[in-house]
């Protein structure tokens, strides 16, 4: 009898924007039982209850590229949220998001972070998570410093190009769920 896979409490995510990150955290929602965790949403929260931008517009892709004048200043709404995490991450380092992320989380559970930037992927690394890095050949670097994460982390890198090999977004979408399951599973089989 086969021993059962140890599955991680904790899988980050990193990439570029718009590399997939979202989606692989449904997959891992939908397949594997693990809560998508919002690691960014303090950020998100602030602009939406201090600053009077919706949900659309810290959320959604679209709603990022979007433009607010805050006191005289237009601000890209992605560069917003950024520029508000480096100052949390100045006054308590670069590890300020996942520590506020991982609180107060059901112990028995599993979870999925999709924005892990910077250093992160080693907070959740010491915290017995594995790090997945998502490239996408059609999502380049953003060029915001707060967009890079360290590649010393990364436990398995998949590549998101679907979208080149498919016409279909259904059969793209399901190629990128093997690869995902796939190294998920590979990651758990180490573990156990």
């Amino acid at each position: 009898m086969s021993k059962p896979l140890k599955f991680p409490r904790f899988i980050a995510i990193c990439g570029n924007p718009k590399s997939g990150k979202s989606l692989a955290q449904e997959i891992l929602s939908t397949d594997l039982n693990y809560l998508p965790i919002d690691d960014g949403h303090v950020l998100r929260e602030f602009a939406v209850n201090k600053l009077g931008l919706s949900w659309d517009d810290v959320q959604t892709q679209e709603g990022k590229k979007r433009v607010t004048s805050i006191l005289g200043k237009d601000w890209e709404h992605r560069i917003l949220l950024g520029e508000f995490g480096n100052r949390l991450e100045e006054m308590f380092g670069e590890h300020i998001m996942p520590f506020i992320a991982t609180r107060n989380l059901y112990p028995n559970a599993r979870y999925s972070f999709g924005s892990v930037r910077k250093t992160q992927g080693h907070f959740f690394k010491e915290h017995g998570g594995v790090v997945i890095e998502i490239m996408n050949p059609m999502a380049p670097p953003s060029g915001n410093a707060f967009d890079k994460y360290d590649l010393s982390a990364v436990d398995r890198t998949i590549i998101n190009d679907g979208m080149l090999k498919f016409d279909d977004p259904q059969r793209a979408r399901a190629y990128f769920r093997g690869e995902l399951l796939s190294a998920i599973d590979a990651l758990a089989k180490e573990r156990s």
